[in-house]
């Protein structure tokens, strides 16, 4: 996938060198639907990795440690990383909300996106 807004996804940084930035994926237990276009700054990279934590446990939220299916959770992980995290529903709402690129946002109640009227 190419990637042609070179802004953080978080605060809207722009992400002058490869370096200055993280390339990752989400996606919700299946492969065929993952978004690899994600791109955090340094510093917003950062920040995720601190909420996160260091490990990845397997079938446990990052976040909460709730217990969590393959298929009904959130998998997040760099692009040159295949290892991921999961995030339960609660956490998955509020990674993908905190995303500017995530319109409409979900809500956090239903966990879907709001009905088109």
């Amino acid at each position: 996938m190419t990637i042609t807004d070179l802004h953080c996804d978080h605060c809207d940084r722009f992400v002058s060198a490869p370096d200055a930035g993280v390339r990752f994926v989400y996606h919700p237990g299946r492969a065929q639907f993952r978004d690899s276009s994600g791109l955090l700054c340094a510093p917003c990279w950062d920040e995720l990795e601190q909420w996160l934590g260091q490990d990845r446990p397997l079938r446990q939220c990052a976040v909460c440690r709730e217990q969590v299916t393959r298929e009904q959770s959130l998998h997040v992980h760099r692009v040159d990383d295949a290892q991921a995290w999961r995030l339960c529903g609660r956490h998955t709402v509020e990674f993908l909300n905190g995303l500017r690129t995530v319109e409409p946002k979900l809500d956090s109640a239903t966990f879907r996106f709001p009905a088109q009227e």
